[in-house]
């Protein structure tokens, strides 16, 4: 129906179908052409803006979607969308929307990688954001003994074992080494079944998922510190019988000084010697005078009590060390170590002269204590 006929048709009157159809035509051209001339007017506006107020590129992009959906969208209004020489500006926005996208791609890409990269190494990682863990890797379980679900419903902190909790949390470790904007400390935590391990730990704090956060690498010192504790162990112990040293004995004598000089409270030192081990020797052979010093350390083990400190001194000599006792206590254990190498029934037979000596009273150094229990223990030598 053209435009003329249907004019005619609206002056004149016709049958009502007819009438419906003009009307109808009518209405939609001029819709069309009210949202063409709209949309050119965006167009230009458009065109006007400066750099720092273009519009998004999704608000274009609506734009076309429902002009397309409303069957609107002729060519020539198609044209001047994609038209780059007379619109520069939606050349901007469409150029922005590519980087965006290019942005978000690499993104992607490097959050794949970091992905990768977390879940092979051997080091735990947890991203901590408030008081909640939101990410762990596949280290961070085999370390916890947890699974990835139960950390994340955790706070890293409750972890950590309740003595060196404090000390982290209110930053006065102090082991605690500041790098940067970073910290860095060792921890000990308890596993899910409660086996305690070292941590080496640096926390970092971070932007993860556009949010602050702390990203928390930790390194298991476990097997060091334990390697480390034995060789401590074996630095301060005798090869042969257990007890402690000549080293751990001056270390002991020492702190013991040091805290009666504190709390003015006495402390008693107690010299062993085995009587006759030379003779055991020539006897039975050197293994038995070996056997013989391990009898008597066992038996000083018997009669120490945990507070107490027994070490080979020199040879076949051996020093207690009885924190908080007098001499008269000292000297009920010496007996009683007598008593019970007089009943071993365990060939040779063992004795030991005992000597003691306490501080300060017979004695304000290491080596006048040693000299007063030796004169004592001498003095009660068979002849």
């Amino acid at each position: 129906m053209q435009r003329k006929e249907v004019q005619v048709a609206l002056d004149q009157g016709g049958p009502p179908p007819l009438l419906e159809a003009a009307r109808g035509l009518l209405y939609e051209r001029s819709r069309c052409q009210s949202f063409d001339a709209d949309l050119t007017s965006i167009v230009s506006a458009a065109h006007e803006l400066p750099a720092e107020v273009d519009p998004p590129a999704r608000v274009w992009a609506s734009l076309r979607a429902q002009l397309e959906k409303e069957g609107i969208l002729n060519r020539s209004v198609r044209g001047r969308l994609q038209k780059r020489t007379r619109f520069p500006m939606l050349t901007k926005i469409r150029e922005r929307a590519e980087k965006t996208l290019l942005r978000k791609e690499a993104l992607r890409q490097s959050e794949t990688k970091f992905r990768t990269l977390a879940e092979t190494i051997a080091s735990a990682i947890f991203i901590s954001r408030g008081k909640r863990l939101h990410y762990v890797n596949h280290a961070a379980e085999v370390i916890t003994g947890y699974k990835r679900e139960e950390l994340l419903s955790t706070n890293f902190w409750e972890l950590v074992h309740p003595d060196t909790r404090e000390p982290v949390i209110n930053r006065g470790s102090a082991q605690r080494e500041e790098i940067g904007l970073a910290s860095r400390c060792e921890v000990r935590i308890l596993t899910k079944n409660h086996e305690e391990r070292w941590l080496d730990i640096t926390a970092t704090p971070i932007d993860f998922e556009g949010e602050p956060s702390r990203l928390i690498t930790a390194f298991d010192l476990t097997e060091h510190k334990r390697a480390e504790e034995q060789a401590q162990l074996l630095a301060i112990t005798d090869p042969l019988t257990g007890l402690g040293n000549y080293r751990r004995l001056l270390d002991v004598l020492r702190a013991e000084i040091e805290r009666s000089g504190r709390t003015r409270r006495s402390f008693a030192v107690m010299l062993l010697d085995l009587d006759g081990l030379k003779r055991i020797n020539d006897r039975y052979g050197p293994v038995a005078g070996s056997r013989a010093l391990c009898r008597l350390g066992d038996v000083l083990r018997l009669f120490c009590r945990a507070i107490d400190t027994a070490a080979r001194y020199d040879g076949d000599e051996f020093v207690v060390i009885l924190p908080e006792t007098t001499a008269a206590a000292a000297r009920l254990v010496a007996s009683r170590i007598r008593s019970r190498l007089a009943t071993d029934s365990l060939q040779p037979p063992l004795s030991a002269s005992i000597g003691v000596a306490v501080y300060p009273q017979d004695g304000e150094t290491i080596e006048a204590l040693l000299c007063t229990a030796e004169r004592e223990l001498y003095g009660m030598k068979p002849a």
